[in-house]
């Protein structure tokens, strides 16, 4: 049976709940997942039970998670005496921070961008900020809203924000709204805009962080391309989970794939064959746009796929990583500016091809599942995984596959 790691969005958050509820705890405490230990850590710097804080400058690396730079931007800048430079990879220091920074400045904060362009590492002086009202574009990253709503309790006047453009991603707001709900934070959510009291976080009775939809979808892609069920622990039904990503089990039904649940796990087979052309917007669920697109191509079903322009901007170019790693494997996908389709066209294979994954978790585990239609897939640097899913290269040996290493090469084979 397949053990997910618990959901990072969901985790996430909940770290930052508890450091203004005075409860983050001090001791390891996700340890399956790369992105929310590195999180936890950095809040540990800032965090203290004692006022005034006073940190002092001091630097704070979040490697390359985006969660961990926007999260804990907002936090410093809402923590008053905290003085810090948060930094990260390189990639990360360029993905952009300037719409989330330029918000937290006009309620109040001091940061300074030290690299050029706007880009990061960032100089982050805490204040207490007076919050109010403000306008942010809709179509940015759902993080950043997140991050300004999870932080906007702490401000004297709240926050009451207006979207001036549609949002994307709007599941992960709900999912911020509640969370912060089960806080005792009561936060007004439409499509025009979100509404923050100032009010003191309450560290709720028995929560549980589920397991991660977002893992789930690569074994949903696994079962969609072998056509073997596999059972997963500890998922929770779409009607019962905080997940946007819980769409997943209707997502795969496009692709023959069926779930079952009861109390303690997930069963989900493949039972019939499908169409051969399907037409989806994944605005709101990006991270599922990866494996479902590879198990489409490996079923020979067409695609086109809109609502992606916002996956440019993610660990790597997800769209540009799946044209150049598809292409090794015979498939020619075409990119537009937010969309991206497959009608059937194809090209030689690369000979012994090895799929680099970017720097990217979400693209090592789709391609990872190649191997149920290839025999034999090697995905490079495949320790990039451990940002999300620590142990999926031992899961994925529970569903058939075989998984060896040499020279920073995982071979995985059927």
């Amino acid at each position: 049976m397949i053990e997910l790691p618990v959901s990072k969005s969901i985790g996430a958050r909940y770290m930052v709940a508890t450091y203004f509820a005075g409860t983050l705890p001090a001791d390891p405490f996700f340890e399956d997942n790369d992105d929310l230990m590195v999180l936890q850590e950095a809040l540990l710097e800032v965090y203290s039970d004692e006022e005034p804080i006073d940190y002092g400058d001091s630097p704070i690396d979040v490697g390359a998670s985006g969660t961990a730079l926007r999260f804990v931007t907002a936090v410093c800048a809402s923590s008053k005496g905290a003085d810090y430079v948060i930094g990260g990879t390189p990639r990360l220091m360029e993905r952009p921070m300037l719409p989330l920074i330029e918000l937290l400045r006009k309620a109040g904060a001091d940061i300074q961008a030290l690299g050029e362009n706007n880009t990061g590492p960032y100089r982050v002086k805490g204040n207490k900020l007076e919050g109010g009202d403000f306008e942010i574009r809709g179509d940015i990253s759902s993080q950043f809203i997140s991050a300004l709503m999870l932080v906007a309790p702490t401000w004297e006047n709240g926050l009451n924000l207006k979207f001036s453009t549609p949002t994307v991603s709007k599941p992960y707001l709900k999912m911020t709204q509640q969370l912060m709900e089960k806080f005792g934070i009561t936060v007004e959510l439409d499509n025009e805009t979100v509404k923050v009291p100032h009010a003191p976080y309450i560290q709720p009775q028995n929560f549980t962080v589920e397991a991660d939809w977002s893992s789930a979808s690569f074994f949903y892609e696994a079962c969609a391309i072998s056509g073997q069920p596999i059972e997963i622990a500890n998922l929770a039904e779409p009607s019962d989970s905080l997940q946007g990503d819980a769409v997943c089990a209707s997502l795969f039904e496009l692709l023959g794939v069926y779930s079952s649940f009861n109390s303690k796990s997930a069963s989900i087979s493949r039972k019939e064959e499908t169409g051969k052309s399907i037409t989806l917007d994944f605005k709101d669920s990006p991270d599922l746009l990866l494996p479902f697109a590879v198990a489409s191509l490996c079923r020979g079903c067409h695609f086109r796929f809109n609502g992606v322009a916002h996956l440019r901007l993610k660990e790597s170019d997800r769209l540009k990583s799946l044209y150049e790693e598809a292409l090794k494997l015979g498939w020619k996908v075409t990119i537009e500016e937010d969309s991206i389709f497959w009608e059937g066209e194809t090209v030689d294979k690369v000979t012994d091809p090895v799929i680099d994954p970017h720097d990217d978790h979400r693209v090592a585990m789709a391609f990872a599942m190649i191997a149920f239609k290839t025999g034999e897939i090697r995905i490079a640097n495949p320790r990039v995984v451990e940002k999300s899913f620590i142990n999926f290269w031992n899961q994925i040996e529970q569903i058939g596959l075989s998984c060896s290493e040499t020279d920073n090469i995982m071979i995985v084979r059927k």
